[in-house]
């Protein structure tokens, strides 16, 4: 075998990645700690109505929208086999759990077969927003092969790849400034109901790790030979931490309210990719993230319906010639209720009674 070649650029070091993690934590303990005000409580109540002593069930519908997109000589879209999602969610105080079911696939056979784990771990407290999540995707096809004039020759159906994986673990931390006047829960979690319309500045920052990887290439042989060596991918793996500010409101007539929660900012990226078995790149590099939530619902006492959509926008320059986006969103169709825990479920709503 040849030797392998590294190719170096801007290389980051240990010492910056603990300098990032230090300024990542100070920023988390500043805005934790943040905002002693006697009037809150006051000011808050005109605007929010909580519903702290209330379990909130709702069944839901998802509809996922994941792709990935590689830009270089001719672009290509990877899609996963995403199916609709049903499933039950249980949401309390703080802390809320959901659990999914996918009927069978339609069309695997033009499509291909995708396996799928997907676990979403979040606390929403009035004005810190965690999310835990981790993801594994196997089975994409290309979805825009008929824009190729060489692919259009070869495929009278969706090119399959099978084997192509994607796998990301990370953490989203959101500090909602004016959490007085405006409350992400009522539109999202449906344990608290926006009474007046308002909005709030926002601030994200981020951290995960994301790796793709196919082992006989991500460009199609037909295409292979208007490709140089640096522009075909086998293996990716980046590691990212990312700030993010941003704006949301919520529009409330009666008990019907309209959200939006756009956010954009910067991202560090620490990319190792292999080209090949002898070729390989590893860099420091600088891109944009977009993250945006919406919301159209009905909110009262107990029943709330709600229409969300989540799209999450990742960007990485790979090279001067080749850019790629990954592109995760989902579309939530929710209809739940609201009760009052009594017996050993009050026992237990009493131990989730921690400042958050």
């Amino acid at each position: 075998m040849g030797t392998k070649t590294v190719l170096r650029s801007q290389i980051i070091t240990i010492e910056s990645v603990k300098k990032a993690f230090a300024i990542w934590f100070v920023c988390l303990s500043f805005f934790a700690h943040s905002q002693n005000d006697t009037s809150y409580s006051s000011i808050r109540s005109r605007y929010i109505e909580e519903k702290k002593d209330a379990i909130a069930v709702s069944f839901f519908n998802r509809n996922p929208n994941n792709q990935i997109e590689l830009q270089s000589r001719f672009q290509l879209t990877y899609k996963p086999n995403d199916p609709n999602t049903i499933g039950l969610k249980l949401q309390h105080k703080w802390l809320g759990f959901s659990i999914g079911y996918s009927p069978k696939r339609l069309q695997t056979e033009k499509r291909g077969n995708t396996s799928e784990f997907d676990l979403h771990f979040y606390m929403y407290g009035k004005r810190q927003y965690l999310d835990l999540y981790y993801i594994d995707y196997q089975g994409f096809y290309i979805e825009n092969f008929r824009q190729n004039d060489t692919l259009k020759k070869y495929y009278s159906s969706f090119p399959l790849y099978p084997n192509l994986k994607l796998n990301t673990i990370g953490v989203n931390y959101f500090y909602l400034f004016n959490h007085k006047k405006l409350s992400l829960r009522a539109s999202f979690n449906h344990n608290e109901i926006q009474r007046k319309s308002a909005g709030s500045f926002l601030l994200g920052t981020s951290f995960n790790y994301s790796s793709f990887f196919n082992p006989t290439d991500f460009i199609p042989s037909e295409l292979r030979p208007q490709t140089q060596e640096n522009e075909r991918f086998i293996d990716l793996r980046y590691y990212e931490l990312s700030v993010m500010p941003g704006y949301a409101f919520t529009i409330v007539w009666k008990k019907f309210y309209f959200t939006l929660a756009p956010m954009i900012g910067f991202v560090g990226q620490y990319q190792r990719i292999s080209h090949t078995e002898q070729l390989e790149t590893r860099q420091f590099t600088t891109a944009l993230r977009g993250l945006s939530k919406v919301a159209l619902g009905y909110n009262n006492e107990h029943v709330f319906i709600a229409l969300t959509g989540t799209n999450d926008t990742y960007n990485y320059m790979l090279n001067e010639h080749v850019k790629m986006r990954t592109q995760v969103s989902e579309a939530r169709l929710i209809i739940g209720y609201r009760f009052t825990p009594k017996g050993f479920l009050k026992k237990f709503s009493n131990a989730l009674d921690v400042k958050f």
